[in-house]
């Protein structure tokens, strides 16, 4: 049996709430990850968009397809 952490981990599958795949964690940085997302750039979203906790290698969103642009984050570079 697999605990959830308390962040999303990298190579996670990322799906929305309507169970569309937006892509992969590609990496994480305090209370945001970003989204590897397939034949578009990648992008950053706050662990607050992540309905119920983490693991099992699955994170979803608590929004659907069509919100997730006001959801995305810029958090700079690093």
């Amino acid at each position: 049996m697999t605990m959830p952490s308390s962040a999303p981990s990298i190579g996670d599958d990322v799906y929305t709430s309507d169970g569309d795949k937006l892509g992969k964690v590609k990496e994480v940085r305090g209370v945001h990850f970003q989204v590897d997302a397939p034949m578009q750039p990648d992008y950053w979203l706050g662990t607050e968009c992540v309905k119920g906790e983490f693991g099992a290698g699955r994170v979803t969103l608590v929004f659907d397809k069509n919100h997730i642009d006001e959801n995305k984050r810029d958090i700079g570079k690093a």
